[in-house]
């Protein structure tokens, strides 16, 4: 018994979603943000990609598959590009120790 009360004092102090301050909100949630939008961007890749397999001798089915595989590489690049933002800002601000570090909000309490 005295095992699983230790489990469970492990399990409540640590955790993604487990929140002592409003900077590790902010912190967890555009990071499962990015994922999530990373996720998203490359399963509408994977749709334009088989839509374009299918799409046969169909030129216009093929130009929306070209579309949709444009559009995808373009959020990719783009959820990249506020990612590296992201981590210099962070790091100017003195957020964190390095550009690939743990990012730390210090936020002021009352």
């Amino acid at each position: 018994m005295a095992q699983l009360t230790d489990i469970e004092s492990q399990i409540n102090r640590s955790g993604f979603f487990k929140y002592t301050s409003l900077g590790q909100f902010l912190k967890n949630f555009f990071e499962l943000a990015l994922i999530l939008g990373t996720i998203a961007a490359f399963l509408y890749l994977l749709w334009g990609a088989i839509d374009f397999i299918i799409a046969g001798g169909n030129q216009e089915r093929a130009k929306t598959a070209k579309n949709n595989i444009t559009g995808a590489v373009m959020g990719l690049a783009l959820l990249a590009a506020v990612w590296v933002v992201w981590r210099v800002v962070i790091y100017f601000l003195g957020l964190s120790s390095s550009l690939l570090g743990p990012v730390e909000f210090r936020l002021p309490s009352p």
